[in-house]
């Protein structure tokens, strides 16, 4: 029987939500290369801070909103161990329920076969990278929203459109 605490958040990355480690890359590849995460897990999705190369950080909250810092210039006074991208990727990759059905030690193993699995497809979705970089570039000029059909936008590259012509068309249909 599920409860609402087993949709809390336990501390590992494989335990949040695909959707939620989707927003942390992306908040991740435009402001820095490490993460850390408030404890307790009071939800789902916790909030986090963003580290860049030069320790200087941005606080995000449970929606990926910016908020401020806290007196000490942290997210909070509960922070989790610090992650890399590469390592909220894997996460994103080996979800946490294969893991739940196994025993403890069958977790350790399976994790790390998740992981040569891993290092195997480091090879990034074309589209998805082009996708991306057009977001990045033109966000500015883009309407509040358009991340919502993030996947209608893929679809019609895969048709053979150009991200400019996807997310234009995307702007017309829905904005």
């Amino acid at each position: 029987m599920a409860t609402r605490r087993t949709a809390r958040w336990n501390g590992e990355l494989e335990s949040l939500s695909p959707e939620f480690l989707k927003d942390v890359i992306e908040r991740m590849e435009s402001y820095g290369d490490r993460v850390q995460f408030e404890f307790p897990g009071h939800a789902k999705r916790p909030n986090y801070q963003v580290i860049n190369s030069r320790g200087f950080k941005m606080a995000f909250d449970s929606k990926n909103l910016l908020m401020q810092l806290n007196e000490n210039g942290e997210v909070s006074d509960n922070l989790s161990d610090v992650f890399s991208l590469e390592q909220v990727k894997q996460a994103l990759v080996a979800p946490a329920a294969p893991a739940r059905r196994s025993s403890s030690s069958g977790t350790r193993s399976s994790s790390g076969t998740s992981r040569a699995r891993v290092a195997s497809r480091a090879e990034p979705d074309p589209v998805e990278v082009e996708k991306y970089n057009y977001f990045r570039t033109h966000r500015e000029f883009l309407p509040d929203g358009i991340q919502q059909y993030s996947a209608d936008i893929t679809r019609l590259m895969r048709t053979g459109l150009s991200a400019e012509d996807a997310f234009n068309q995307i702007v017309d249909e829905h904005f």
